[in-house]
């Protein structure tokens, strides 16, 4: 069943097409799971030889032939500006760190974010062709492109959740043009081309035989989302990264996917292992062995939860169109084992095969279940669309439990929380990944780097999904930088792994990249909802209901949770969206002078 069949024949168009393109405007990357064998040639090797690679944030050493300059120099200093290049240039190459006119005081290139990369400066021979995609002044990039339905993708524009394709097109063109000149790319610049995709999504043939294309035909370097209200399938990904195509693309897997398929398939946030030890050590060291407190006695005092100590259950998802995906499988195997690490134990355990065509009574049981063995506390590991049907099943039943927030399926987040109901939502809190997000999107990120790549905009002229576009930038372009000259897939994997520990602050999340856990995001807050409050969401719009950060956004790395209660719904520290939140880093007013970039990239000779 299409999308477009689900909203003709179940109703409530809005609300669904809502919930439903969240998950690729928040979370970029998150693609359906396939279980087709791929079709691939011999294994690429994956033997990670990066020390620290598994999150020390130990240098890599140089790798490839620089003989002239400081080959493989160093991205000098420690804490955040450490790192180190994973490769030197041809013969004649220049490379110094920390040196030039494109150092900010940070030892960071110049540019708009925090997370910018280590600065350094380079001149001379960049070795030419160094891997397919890779000439000696281009880097050939695919934007791929999904179909979307024409009535979705109007509904969607209509929501203020997507673009028209003119503007995701402009978007993509002002953040390249940013990215060049503000990482260096030696001497190379760094080129998109669309690729129209063979079918749709579901179509696990067509995505093989794009992948095939695109790797020995095209010989692209990498492929990125064409477009998020259209998400690639993990098909997809792998077959890519079985021909040494990187893959900037899925979000929120396991451990072990990412390890299959090292080096070469990178993401934003972290796997669904880190996912589930981070709550694994949340439940030991604030709720295990305590009262349901926050559970909806009021409005069912017969349940008697507030007095109880906390049961745990858990509704996951396992599948969608009729099928068992193994992804699924696998994250709900990687989080029952992490809970068994802190000797957690499950009340109940409920799963679902996403079906609109059997919505409400696979729910119907789902609830029942939980009620039934007196789970007082509800973990749903689920889809974006299924919380609105579950929460609204729970209050038809008179089950008020605890939900206890995961983070997946955009359930941290603000926008979809507004739309679950607001009986069960007021009991919810628990973890994300996430961060305190801006009050106006012109103060983001991603508007200001679009508009300083492509001066003389418009405001709007951007799109509303500028900061989902841009992600894909950041973490490509600093791949690049951090690859050295010797640009080649194992030089971008190796760069990626040097990247410096960088954030920790309540506007920016910790990002590392290790081979065993190649995504960016590695510390988590807490949250809960404020159903009663006020303010934006992630998108700017404004509305009741708001998600709230714990004790002003603190963040805690695996490990790091304090033994104590928790702080959920304590309005003292606790804070929603804000531009400047307190005890946040301000990102570097770069483009505050109005000067502009004229050359194809930072290091190109026009």
């Amino acid at each position: 069943m299409t999308l477009k069949q689900f909203i003709d024949r179940y109703g409530a168009t809005l609300v669904v097409v809502t919930v439903l393109v969240l998950l690729v405007a928040l979370l970029p990357g998150n693609a359906p799971d396939r279980t087709t064998e791929l079709g691939a040639g011999p294994a690429l090797d994956t033997q990670d030889t990066t020390p620290g690679a598994e999150g020390s944030g130990t240098d890599v050493a140089s790798a490839g032939g620089s003989t002239g300059g400081t080959g493989g120099g160093a991205a000098g200093g420690g804490g955040a500006s450490g790192g180190r290049l994973a490769s030197g240039g041809g013969s004649g190459a220049k490379v110094e760190a920390g040196k030039g006119p494109n150092c900010r005081p940070d030892g960071r290139m110049k540019g708009i974010s925090l997370y910018a990369p280590p600065c350094v400066s380079f001149s001379g021979d960049n070795g030419g062709a160094t891997a397919k995609g890779v000439t000696k002044d281009k880097i050939l990039v695919i934007r791929y492109l999904l179909p979307i339905d024409p009535a979705t993708q109007a509904t969607l524009q209509g929501a203020k959740l997507a673009d028209p394709q003119e503007v995701v097109k402009r978007a993509y063109e002002g953040l390249r043009r940013y990215a060049n000149n503000h990482v260096e790319t030696y001497g190379r610049e760094i080129v998109l081309q669309d690729f129209q995709a063979s079918g749709d999504d579901t179509n696990d043939e067509a995505m093989k035989a794009d992948a095939l294309k695109i790797a020995n035909d095209i010989k692209a370097f990498a492929v990125i989302e064409g477009n998020p209200a259209a998400v690639i399938p993990t098909i997809f990904g792998k077959e890519l990264a079985a021909r040494g195509v990187i893959c900037i693309c899925t979000t929120s897997l396991t451990n072990r996917f990412y390890q299959e398929n090292n080096p070469y398939i990178f993401s934003s946030l972290p796997t669904a292992t880190e996912f589930g030890a981070q709550m694994a050590e949340y439940i030991a060291k604030r709720l295990n062995g305590k009262p349901a407190k926050f559970a909806g006695d009021e409005l069912n005092p017969a349940q008697g939860y507030k007095t109880t100590n906390r049961k745990f259950g858990l509704i996951y998802i396992v599948g969608n169109e009729g099928r068992v995906d193994q992804e699924r499988v696998r994250n709900y195997e990687d989080f029952i084992a992490e809970l068994a690490k802190r000797g957690i134990r499950l009340t109940a355990e409920a799963s679902y095969i996403y079906d609109p065509g059997r919505n409400q009574q696979d729910v119907t049981s789902l609830i029942l279940k939980m009620k039934q063995a007196g789970v007082t506390t509800v973990i749903p590991m689920v889809d974006p669309l299924y919380p609105i049907i579950i929460t609204g099943e729970a209050t038809r039943q008179q089950y008020y439990p605890e939900w206890l927030i995961l983070g997946f399926g955009l359930s941290d987040t603000t926008a979809a929380g507004r739309l679950y109901d607001q009986l069960q939502w007021r009991h919810a809190f628990g973890i994300s990944p996430l961060w305190v997000t801006w009050a106006h999107v012109n103060r983001s990120g991603g508007y200001r780097a679009f508009h300083h790549g492509m001066p003389g905009m418009r405001p709007g002229d951007e799109g509303v999904l500028i900061n989902i576009y841009a992600t894909y930038f950041a973490w490509l372009s600093a791949g690049i930088h951090m690859a050295g000259p010797n640009l080649t897939a194992d030089t971008f994997a190796k760069g990626m792994y040097s990247y410096p520990r960088t954030g920790g602050d309540v506007g920016h999340p910790t990002v590392q990249f290790s081979r065993s856990s190649p995504t960016a995001v590695e510390d988590f807050i807490e949250i809960w909802w404020a159903a009663d409050a006020q303010g934006p969401d992630e998108r700017s719009e404004q509305g009741t209901g708001m998600m709230m950060k714990s004790d002003g956004g603190k963040r805690y790395a695996i490990g790091q949770w304090p033994q104590a209660d928790t702080k959920a719904f304590v309005p003292a520290g606790a804070i929603g969206a804000n531009d400047d939140p307190p005890g946040a880093v301000a990102d570097p007013q770069h483009e505050q002078d109005g000067h502009t970039h004229n050359k194809r990239c930072l290091s190109c000779s026009g």
